[in-house]
Formats: structure tokens, sequence, C-alpha cells
């Protein structure tokens, strides 16, 4: 909401200071210069240099910039040209703050319309029907699994699609205790904190109402998306509890993270996407030996997973508009395409390569074949989108959520007692907000009475 980005005077005396210290150094003499603020990944030099060659007017420059620091400078006229945004909620924040340049009547023109990328991404790239982004990459959920573990363990190799309970069956085994009986040699499966998201969709749990009126993460199916969560840990043993996880980085050699845990052979399944191949692909252990399979799910499910993707939107302010236009288009294309391809920086944007995923295959590593990017492929047309409403700051949504897992994962409530009161706390929130804009209350009735006329039936 836009008065949640109001900004104090003291802040704004504060970012006003920074505005007159700040003057950046033109980089590229005789170009225009687009300043990005997106993160500094070495990746960042090859994938704008073709861009560049293309452009000779203009320049890119990467700003790494945190969400805040992007507030402060965009509310003193000095945020940057192109604004990344990793999440929804993020990119609604901007949107809702005026920040976002509504990029829907230039999409079509430029070539970077929804339709050109994965259906499952339209939901994190719009918002209220509006365009405001467009992703530099895609990404979804799958399983990637240490051959050589299995097969020393003589255990055959996880399936596509395989029932959790058989997965979980599968696996056990490969969580090992110490022989002295005190912590852990190794874990089944690493998994984050962000792949709660995949079991909620795969429960068939949702955060709203269809029309988003109301929050129901008390429901039955959420209930339960977030038991078998838990169980994961606490019952069947397959994930690190924090406890444990804890521990294994006290005990030094695991480095930080279930991506380093797995390259380092301290986990047999990691639950990941596409782009941590970019750093898989740097460990001597994951040479020639890193399966890949869709994402478990209970019966009567699929292996469905949150779409995913980080892009740039434009600065409303931007007094490069035309150029930054430019730049999304860029991203569509086919040049950038293949560099993000063949350095696995999860998916290209533009969907094409999921009619020609031969076109993934980098010959500098011949054991990921063309089954092997298939998967990735397979798992983006079954991802599906994030969920908004108008009604509820998408950042207080996100802050509740995350408290939410840390308190199940903490055993401090249960499942049921954390989700009833994540589900009180934003249902009094939408309250709170329709009862101070006379505008949200409108559209809210509306919906309501819509919901009540078609129950009924007229």
């Amino acid at each position: 909401m836009k008065r949640f980005f109001g900004v104090l005077g003291v802040l704004i005396l504060a970012a006003w200071a920074v505005a007159v210290i700040w003057t950046p150094e033109e980089p590229h003499p005789g170009r225009t210069t687009l300043y990005w603020s997106t993160d500094p990944n070495p990746a960042r030099a090859a994938q704008l240099a073709p861009f560049m060659e293309m452009n000779p007017d203009l320049a890119v420059v990467v700003e790494p910039n945190t969400f805040d620091r992007t507030i402060v400078q965009c509310s003193t006229g000095i945020g940057p040209d192109l604004i990344e945004t990793y999440t929804l909620s993020d990119m609604v924040a901007y949107a809702e703050a005026g920040i976002l340049l509504d990029l829907t009547p230039y999409a079509e023109e430029y070539g970077f319309s929804p339709d050109t990328t994965y259906e499952g991404v339209y939901g994190s790239i719009t918002y209220d029907g509006r365009q405001y982004r467009y992703p530099a990459n895609v990404s979804s959920s799958v399983l990637m699994y240490n051959k050589r573990i299995f097969e020393e363990a003589g255990l055959p190799e996880p399936e596509d699609s395989m029932l959790w309970e058989d997965f979980i069956e599968l696996v056990q085994p490969l969580t090992v205790r110490r022989e002295r009986g005190t912590g852990f040699q190794q874990f089944a499966m690493v998994m984050s904190q962000d792949r709660a998201r995949d079991l909620h969709l795969q429960f068939g749990a949702r955060f709203f109402t269809p029309d988003g009126t109301r929050c129901v993460l008390d429901s039955p199916e959420s209930i339960a998306a977030l038991e078998f969560y838990s169980d994961l840990m606490y019952v069947h043993g397959i994930v690190p509890t924090p406890g444990a996880e804890a521990a294994l980085a006290g005990e030094g050699g695991w480095g930080a993270g279930e991506l380093r845990w797995f390259g380092t052979e301290r986990a047999a399944v990691l639950w990941g996407a596409r782009w941590m191949l970019v750093q898989l692909r740097t460990y001597p252990a994951m040479r020639d030996n890193i399966g890949v399979v869709l994402l478990p799910h209970p019966p009567g499910s699929k292996s469905v997973s949150l779409a995913g993707s980080r892009g740039p939107g434009i600065n409303a302010n931007s007094p490069h508009r035309e150029e930054a236009l430019r730049f999304l288009s860029y991203l569509a294309s086919d040049t950038y395409g293949e560099i993000i391809a063949q350095s696995a920086d999860a998916l290209p944007p533009n969907h094409i390569y999921s009619e020609q995923p031969e076109r993934l295959i980098n010959p500098d590593f011949p054991w990921e074949d063309l089954d092997f990017h298939k998967t990735f492929v397979e798992s983006a047309r079954l991802s599906q989108a994030d969920e908004s409403t108008p009604f509820v700051d998408a950042k207080f949504v996100e802050r509740v959520w995350i408290e939410t897992l840390e308190y199940i994962e903490n055993r401090l409530r249960t499942p049921e007692e954390a989700l009833r009161d994540a589900t009180r706390r934003i249902n009094n929130r939408i309250e709170r907000n329709i009862n101070q804009r006379p505008d949200l209350r409108e559209r809210y009735e509306t919906l309501v009475a819509q919901k009540t006329a078609e129950a009924s039936g007229h």
C-alpha cells in the first residue's frame, strides 16, 4: 500500500543527503547509461556484453542494491533505471508505491509480454491484471541426487514423480548418524525453507480465496502440507532439523547452505532448481554424478512447485524509459536466452526452450544430457503462479509466512496453531485496510456481493 511507503521527514532528509553525496561517475562516455539494481553475480558481465554490442548507444551498469535502499533512492529521484525483484511481494510493494512503471502498454510492442514466458510465471510478473516486470530467468523445483551415494548404499535411484511415501522409504537409510552416536555424518535430503511453498501447492492449499478477500491458511490442506513439512524433519528424519543443521555448521566442513552440503557429498538429495548447477558444476565430486527427477507428490496430486523468477521492472521516474524498454526486449531475445541456457542460470525466460530443450545442453558438461535438461523444462511446465491480493501488503504476508514456518520448524507451535494464528493476523490486516481506505472497501464489498450472489444461484 502506498501509505506503507510514506517516508518520514527525517528519512527524506537522510536520503537527500545521500543524493547530494552520491554522484556516480560516467562509466561509459558517449553512451546512455542504464543502472540495473541486481545482485553482483560475475555472470552479469557475459549477460550484458551482447546487449551493449547490439546497442552501441547504451551501456548497463550493475548497481547492487537492497529493497530498502531502492525505496529511499527512488523517493529522492536517484533510483536505478532497472529495478530487479526476486519475489512477488517485492514487485507488488514497488508497484503499490508507484515506483514501478506499468509495462502493459509497451510489452506487446517490445516483445516481452507474458505470453512469451512460462504460464506459471504470469502471476509473479503481473499484479492486478497489469505487468510490472519481465523475467531474467525462470526457475522451478526438482530433486537432484548423488548417483554414487545411492549406488554405494545399494539403493535404486529415485524416479520422476514418485509418491512421497515411496520416496521417503527409499532414502531414509541415507540419513547416517556418526559412529559415536552424536550428530550426523550425512542426511538423506537438504532443502531450504522456501521449498515449503512447493508442498503447500502439492497439497492443494492456497493463501487466499480466489477473489483475494480472505486468507485461508487455516484450511485442512494448508495444515496437512505443513504437518508433512514438519514430519520430514521430526518423524521421517530425512532432512535436518534447525538444531541438527546448526550443529553440522558448528562442526565445520559443511560450509553455508544446502547447496554446499550437497556439493560436498554430505547429503544424498538436494531439493533445488536449475540455477544451482552454476555452482554445482564447480564441485569435483559432482562431475558425471548428478541425477535429476521431478518432485515426489502426495496421492492424487502432481509434481507441482512454485514458479520462481528474478527479473527487472522499470523505474517509473527513469529518464531513460525507451532505453530501459529495449533492455527488457533483450531479455526475451534468443541471444540472451542462449547465454542463460548454456550457463545454467535457471531457464531462459522465453518459453521457446520448452519446445527445444536440446538447446540447454552445454558440451562442456556432457553428463547433463537431453533427458537431464528435459526434467527442468517439465518442472517449469508444471509450476504454478504465486498469489497476491490488493487487500493486504504482500511484504506483511511474506513476513507472517516466514514466522509461521519458524514456529513449526522449532516446534514452538503445532502447524495447526501456527497457521490459525497466521490466518487471524492476515485477515485482521485485511479488515483494517478496507476500513481505512474507501476505494478498497468498495472493491471488497463488490467482490463479496458477487460471491454471495453466485452462492445463492442469482
